[in-house]
């Protein structure tokens, strides 16, 4: 792919113009005549070449100028230093210079890092340019507006989507990941991807935490599966308090500014790009028992259970120890059977299901049948151009992705266009726009099940049915039996479009109108038929749901801005009007029992017995004004300004608006004449502070909401209804104050760059809901109360640690710490003895585990410290426990387990420290290879599989494999079968560290050398390969450290991007 843009602006008589000037400047002695110069300058092409005088010149070399993904770059300057002579690239990158065997050529570009090679006895010299990432006049994306990087006073990180070119990438979150210091999200697991998003710290207890995303300069509430990652071109990520406070009450979480590609002057491009991947679980220890496993299990599991039962007595007949007989272990039976294998496995209780299957060598592998490795393919197509006057950009992506485990399958459909068009030279107009279809019918076996089924088994009935229990045990269902019977069919549409129209006006003003229009239309249709298992239980002659919703919402803002300079000061002032409405229509409905039978699915619940139907319908509306000054004096000190003013109905009619100002200065220090450093080329102190909101609770939050009540009197149903909350017209914003302290360093022309961020974030008036005393006749309010405390600090390091024409390599480096705590909460207090005084304490909210001046995800448990061994046998029944049950620390040494005094602060479910380190290299100018490494470190995370206790083992299913405690092979780490929980006082987890470092991707390309794209007559063509999720270091005692108790993939992929 070539740069259209930059062929626009070769055609272009202005440009020409200034080209011709600054050459003339340089170049005014050197051609043969004025005229051939001028007609030289006005109309350049790859022969063009600028002499100095008469001198004569030795070789005539020619070349290529690309980017590492192999695009040409247009107008890249190549010459000798400290002469005259030079050229330009084509449009097409190539050049042509006549230049002596002993010059070096230097290479250099707007936004790339300049190169120089000795030509020594070379004739062609193609030359890749490396990005330089912090190039200070590239233009970064900021609210409702753009600003160069180094104008910038606020906390901004930007991300371009090529980094990820040649990754298997379903959404958005998965490239941001440890990219990005302070942005924090776990990987998804399914085949959809996708996980909860977080900047910086949680800002709240109850209401959302979700950064805000902004698409092409407008607030998208949609889903991110519906944004196409290859429509990407850059992503803006506003951390602080003053980047994010123009977006007023929905940026206290932080903001995701996107902008998607558009069309560029030239002749139309195609692009296409299709990648296909095989997915596998990256930890195949967490399985179930196997079938000598699951003979021990029983074994170990009855003579634990019956400890006066003779030696051996649940051992296999055919391995005895020599001092038992056959015969003694016969007779340990009064009556046994006939056959020995038989009498065997009616000791240790096997259904006579697994008997059979036992006798026969049958039964079934089910971590084969859950478990899967899925196929994922991508397809994406797009189509830009344009002339000076219209441009357009069309895509049209698919994806279609089988998870690791059966039955988890995602497919979407993407499609975007944006059209851009110069109507006048002061009218703008033009639309971006995105269509999307998920199909969301999957019913994916069941993990649970799998852990805990008999290896002997069976999958189908012999009429070829799914058994539903496939041992004859009720407590273990069969893991594929929703998989296989349920009918489910799940689609959601959506229709995303921003209108706008854009005047320049007199005076340095112009003014943008956008209309934002978004449709979503669901419809999720399920039948479990009277062969699968809902709510723990079948339905007789099935049951069926419909349910159908549409939402549409529409968004208005009106943008009058002004940018005037004035001699030493610049003023760039931005006004909005926004409005704002949401409306959804939900209908519901359910049928059981149909008759005459079942084949109707949910496509005939009229036939149905037992009908339910339900409707909900939701309206909002809301209003903001904003004003932001952006001043800069002298080019060095740069002031930011902004208020916004909000209104949304979803609260009290007492506070309905609220105001969140900001401000921000930055100082280029190193602009100042008293600094004097050839190696800085930036340093920047950045001091800023604002007040964000949070919206994000229900719309009918502030209300009264009502429930529906059904009584039968014996010969009809009658419908209630009554109020189940109170009413709260004082309900107040949830506001977030923030200060952020950051420091920009550049070094080295570019070659290395760092920021270093220091924030405090206070948020108050938190939006909860408080149970309410059964004697007011309510069940909660929602209402505001505590405060919540963040603060953290995050590090950004970026280095071109080599680069030459053969090889360079850059290194991107982040770190990022954050420590939040609950300062207050409900404002109940109790008096406590502390040091022998009697003092007041605010009370925690145990049931919730939130504690006043701890953090959010602070956990509150009993500190297992091994397991009750065979010689501790006597100090484990003074506390009713037994040797292969879990010890722990009694905190006040009374010979007890209780909760309030014996549970202790143990740890933290968060990362207490998060980093990435990415490599990329390129090598023998056509290869790329990428290598990323992420860290997440110092948090722990409980696994419950472990807790083997009588209340969730059951005697006739099977378990998880793992080296459980026995006499004869004592565990210092995992408790016997059935380990009693009973002497723990509010119960206890078993926790292990969830630290990890991964490596999540590796990637190699390969770019198709120009002269072999011209015989294709292709542009561009490069092959790829990638690998996520690699391997990761860690102790996790579960499926993955990172998704806790579900398996995360491992993604083999390859593909190609070709472009016409």
């Amino acid at each position: 792919m070539t740069y259209p843009l930059l062929k626009a602006f070769y055609s272009l008589t202005t440009v020409r113009v200034m080209s011709l000037l600054l050459v003339f400047i340089f170049y005014n002695s050197s051609a043969e005549s004025p005229g051939d110069k001028k007609l030289a300058l006005l109309f350049p092409t790859s022969s063009t070449v600028y002499k100095a005088g008469s001198s004569e010149f030795d070789i005539v070399i020619t070349g290529r100028v690309t980017d590492q993904n192999g695009n040409s770059i247009p107008g890249a300057t190549v010459s000798i230093p400290g002469t005259s002579i030079g050229t330009a690239t084509d449009i097409d990158g190539n050049y042509t210079l006549e230049v002596p065997e002993d010059a070096t050529l230097l290479f250099s570009f707007i936004g790339f890092l300049s190169q120089e090679i000795e030509v020594g006895s070379k004739s062609i010299i193609n030359v890749v340019l490396v990005e330089n990432q912090t190039d200070l006049d590239e233009v970064v994306v900021i609210g409702y507006g753009t600003q160069k990087k180094s104008d910038l006073t606020g906390a901004v990180m930007r991300v371009d989507a090529k980094t990820f070119q040649n990754q298997n990438v379903t959404q958005l979150s998965e490239m941001l990941t440890g990219t990005v210091a302070g942005f924090n999200a776990n990987q998804g697991t399914s085949a959809s991807g996708g996980s909860s998003l977080e900047v910086r710290g949680p800002t709240s207890l109850s209401a959302g935490t979700s950064p805000l995303i902004v698409l092409d300069g407008v607030i998208f509430n949609g889903s991110l599966q519906d944004i196409n990652p290859n429509d990407i071109e850059t992503m803006d990520i506003l951390k602080d308090a003053s980047s994010a406070a123009v977006f007023g009450s929905r940026a206290a979480s932080g903001v995701i500014l996107i902008t998607t590609s558009k069309g560029k002057s030239g002749k139309p491009t195609i692009n296409f790009t299709t990648q296909i991947g095989i997915a596998e679980v990256t930890n195949n220890d967490v399985r179930p028992l196997n079938k000598e496993e699951y003979t021990d299990f029983r074994r170990d599991l009855l003579i634990k259970e019956n400890p006066d039962s003779p030696p051996y007595f649940y051992n296999n007949p055919n391995d005895l120890p020599s001092d038992i007989s056959l015969d003694q272990w016969i007779n340990y039976n009064n009556n046994p059977n006939a056959d020995n294998t038989i009498e065997w496995l009616n000791r240790l209780l096997f259904f006579p299901e697994e008997t059979e299957n036992y006798l026969a060598g049958t039964g079934v592998n089910w971590y084969d049948e859950v478990m899967q490795k899925g196929l994922r393919q991508n397809y994406d197509l797009s189509l830009s151009g344009g002339s000076e006057k219209i441009k357009y950009y069309w895509s049209l992506g698919s994806i279609n992705n089988e998870g690791i485990i059966t039955g988890d399958d995602f497919f979407t459909i993407r499609s975007r266009l944006n059209l851009d068009a110069e109507v006048t030279d002061w009218l703008k107009v033009g639309l971006n726009s995105q269509f999307s279809e998920r199909d969301e019918s999957n019913v994916q076996a069941n993990l649970g099940q799998m852990l805990i089924s008999s290896p002997y088994g069976s999958k189908y009935e012999e009429d070829g049915s799914v058994k539903w229990f496939p041992n004859g045990y009720i407590g273990a269902q069969n893991p594929l039996i929703n998989h296989l019977n349920q009918d489910k069919s799940r689609k959601i549409q959506n229709l995303f479009a921003t209108l706008y129209a854009e005047l320049e006006l007199p005076y340095g003003f112009s003014y943008r109108v956008s209309f934002q229009p978004r449709y979503t239309f669901l419809k999720d249709l399920n039948f479990w038929n009277s062969e699968t298992i809902l709510g723990g239980q079948t339905r007789s002659r099935g049951f069926g749901t419909r349910e159908d919703s549409q939402t549409f919402e529409w968004m208005v803002d009106n943008l009058l801005k002004w940018n005037k300079r004035i001699g030493i000061h610049n003023f760039d002032v931005t006004v909005l009007y926004n409005v704002e409405k949401f409306q959804s229509w939900l209908s519901y409905q359910s049928g059981e029992t149909f008759n005459p039978n079942q084949n109707l699915s949910f496509h005939g619940l009229q036939f149905a017995t037992n009908h339910l139907v339900n409707n909900n319908d939701v309206y909002s509306t809301g209003d903001a004004f904003m004003g932001r000054l952006n001043y800069t004096l002298m080019d060095k000190y740069l002031f930011t300004g902004s208020i916004r003013r909000d209104g949304y109905s979803a609260f009290g009619q007492q506070n309905p608006r609220a105001v969140f100002p900001a401000g921000a200065f930055a100082w280029k220090i190193s602009d100042e004449s008293f600094f004097n450093s050839a190696s800085v080329e930036n340093l920047k102190l950045r001091l800023s502070w604002g007040i964000n909101g949070n919206r994000d609770i229900g719309r009918y939050s502030a209300l009264a909401r009502l429930s529906q009540n059904l009584y039968s009197n014996g010969s009809q149903v009658l419908v209630g209804v009554y109020n189940n909350s109170l009413a709260n017209p004082g309900l107040v914003w949830e506001k977030t104050e923030a200060f952020n302290l950051g420091l920009d360093l550049g070094l080295w022309e570019g070659k290395l760059n760092a920021s270093l961020e220091v924030y405090s974030m206070v948020t108050e008036d938190l939006l909860m809901e408080r149970n309410l005393p059964q004697v007011t006749g309510f069940d909660n309010i929602t209402t505001n109360l505590g405060e919540l405390e963040n603060k953290g600090i995050e590090f950004t390091l970026n280095s071109v640690n080599l680069n030459t024409n053969n090889f360079t390599w850059k290194s991107d480096f982040v770190f990022s710490m954050n420590r939040n705590k609950i300062v207050s909460l409900f404002g109940d207090y109790e008096e406590v003895e502390v040091n022998g005084e009697i003092v007041e304490r605010e009370i925690s909210d145990i049931a919730n585990q939130w504690f006043i001046g701890e953090a959010l995800d602070r956990v509150w448990n009993y500190d297992i410290t091994g397991i009750w061994q065979m010689d501790e046998a006597d100090e484990a029944q003074s506390y009713g426990l037994s040797p292969g049950d879990y010890k722990a620390v009694d905190v006040n040494g009374d010979g007890s387990y209780t909760t309030l005094e014996d549970k202790q602060f143990i740890g933290w479910t968060q990362p207490r420290y998060r980093l990435g380190f990415r490599n990329n290299f390129t090598f023998l100018q056509n290869f790329t290879a990428s290598i990323f490494i992420r860290a997440d470190l110092g948090h722990i995370g409980g696994v419950s599989d472990f807790l083997h206790n009588s209340s969730n083992l059951y005697d006739r299913r099977g378990m998880r494999a793992i080296p459980y405690w026995t006499e004869a092979n004592p565990s210092s780490q995992y408790g016997s079968l059935t380990a009693t929980s009973g002497a723990y006082g509010g119960g206890y987890n078993l926790y292990f560290s969830r630290s990890f470092v991964r490596i999540q991707d590796l990637s190699l390309s390969y770019n198709i050398p120009s002269a072999l794209l011209q015989k294709m007559r292709l542009d561009n063509l490069r092959l790829f390969g990638s690998v996520r999720n690699l391997y990761s270091f860690d102790k996790w005692e579960n499926w993955d450290p990172e998704s806790g108790g579900s398996p995360m993939p491992r993604v083999y992929s390859m593909g190609l991007n070709v472009t016409f």
